[in-house]
């Protein structure tokens, strides 16, 4: 387990959080104070953006299967194998460039805004958009297949960092022609370029630092890219997962509720995302460490690596989230400007869907590095499936509070299962224990109940105040889930190993 690996994909990860909070609070208000019917305009654009994303299934398994395997074979000596199966990876890449790039082009002839109830976006206009988003979404895949090819040498953080200033500079392209209220596809069409140079970049930047990771098309076969289908199509189901948490709903919205509840709904969950994504920078930065102790087959310090992250990650959930509920009416009013756009309930619910989603990605992440994600993909593409197929009439009776009802139900259901498989994964004499998780339970059930009453004053109370009660919250909730999960063991650590390099520089 190297520390210092961790730590440099920490940063990294950190970097690409300022670049989401960037991007989440420079685009939305723009298109809010920009465009006449901001709030309708904004939803439509999440509308078309949800729409393409379904297409990400059609990669994500290849470049997370590949990418896994390629660095599990690589740590076991198998230099060729590792090779073999990036280039086969590739050719799927390219097969599955091909597809949609040419079937999308019939999008232009379809009557989208129409089948979408769109507004304020013409039929071509919104076609074209969704054409250029699918040929930007494609090219990317070719640009993040070799992006994460860095994580075989122990370099995940390069290629991460490559990911970040390409989402930087696709935003700050974005926000200066929403300041000029450029037209959909124009926005689309911005996006594309920036993907198409940075592809280039990333290549030339492998090329000329570790080549022999750039993909060699003469290593891979077609018996190979076939054989890699089956695992690659798991991770590919999540992926199909992914968009029914996330796209299907904002759909689902759109079509029963309309534009402005797709704004609102989308604008409190960025929120909560933006404090989550300061959470799952700790997950995801083990996921390297993950996969090179899976091909090691090191389980004592996989256990070692699972315990010391679980603290941390303990102690951020509850801090993080009761702090952004609390503080929510403060964002509404210093980041859109639109405190009325602020429903206590609707955040509140959102603040606990958050929170267990936290403990569920931190357990996921060691299916997910491992490659063994077979079970997990076939409980969540059933999960949610059956989650957006009750959200249709739950959504009719009962608005949005109806939809995350359910989908509070489907996340606690998730982490359930995902703890028995995290068991599964460690040999017998290598266990693990959910006690801590059954702990942290009981601590998010106390500190929501005492923040419900802040929660609904929050709504009229000074913002001064506002604040002072989320810090003073923060702080106390931060100061209890230290001790209670024995931070201390990990501050212990980081001193060890520092102490260790100081004695190595002196």
């Amino acid at each position: 387990m190297s520390l210092k690996r961790i730590l440099k994909l920490l940063l990294a990860f950190l970097t690409g959080q300022g670049v989401s909070v960037i991007t989440q609070l420079l685009v939305p208000p723009l298109f809010l104070h920009r465009y006449a019917n901001g709030i309708e305009v904004y939803g439509e654009w999440i509308t078309l953006t949800a729409a393409v994303a379904y297409l990400n299934t059609l990669n994500y398994g290849i470049q997370n299967y590949a990418s896994n395997q390629v660095t599990i074979h690589y740590n076991r000596g198998e230099v060729e194998e590792a090779r073999a199966v990036q280039a086969s990876a590739f050719r799927l890449v390219l097969v599955a460039v091909l597809l949609p790039a040419i079937a999308s082009a019939a999008l232009l002839l379809m009557p989208l805004s129409q089948w979408l109830g769109l507004k304020h976006v013409g039929s071509f206009a919104a076609s074209m958009t969704v054409f250029l988003l699918v040929l930007q979404l494609v090219t990317n895949w070719c640009f993040l297949l070799i992006a994460s090819s860095y994580m075989a040498v122990g370099e995940a953080h390069r290629g991460t960092n490559w990911l970040n200033a390409q989402r930087l500079v696709a935003a700050l392209a974005l926000a200066e022609f929403l300041w000029n209220r450029a037209s959909f596809p124009v926005l689309a069409l911005t996006q594309l370029v920036v993907t198409f140079l940075f592809a280039i970049l990333v290549v030339v930047d492998m090329r000329i630092r570790v080549p022999i990771l750039l993909p060699a098309w003469r290593l891979g076969s077609w018996r190979r890219a076939r054989a890699m289908a089956a695992p690659t199509g798991w991770f590919a189901l999540l992926s199909v997962s992914g968009f029914l948490q996330w796209q299907g709903p904002v759909l689902v919205i759109q079509k029963i509720l309309g534009p402005t509840s797709v704004a609102i709904f989308a604008l409190t969950r960025v929120i909560f995302n933006m404090s989550r994504q300061f959470l799952s920078i700790v997950t995801t930065s083990i996921g390297q460490e993950i996969t090179h102790l899976v091909g090691q087959k090191n389980w004592t310090q996989l256990r070692r690596l699972y315990e010391l992250s679980e603290k941390v990650v303990l102690l951020l959930i509850p801090t993080m989230t009761i702090g952004t509920l609390l503080m929510a009416p403060f964002l509404y009013s210093v980041w859109l400007h639109k405190r009325s756009l602020y429903e206590p309930a609707i955040c509140f619910t959102m603040a606990a869907i958050s929170a267990v989603m936290g403990i569920k990605e931190h357990k996921y992440q060691f299916q997910w590095s491992s490659n063994e994600h077979t079970n997990l993909s076939r409980f969540t593409l059933i999960a949610y499936a059956v989650m957006l197929g009750l959200s249709v009439p739950l959504l009719k009776a009962f608005g949005i509070e109806g939809f995350l009802g359910i989908w509070m139900i489907t996340e606690i259901a998730h982490v359930v299962y995902i703890l028995h498989l995290n068991t599964r994964l460690f040999p017998k004499e290598v266990g693990i224990s959910t006690a801590p998780v059954i702990r942290l339970g009981a601590v998010l059930v106390v500190a929501f109940a005492l923040a419900a009453w802040p929660c609904w004053r929050g709504a009229v109370w000074p913002l001064p105040t506002v604040v002072g009660v989320a810090v003073a919250a923060t702080a106390a909730v931060a100061l209890t889930s230290y001790f209670l999960f024995d931070l201390g063991d990990v501050m212990g650590v980081l001193q060890s190993r520092l102490r260790r390099r100081m004695a190595v520089v002196e």
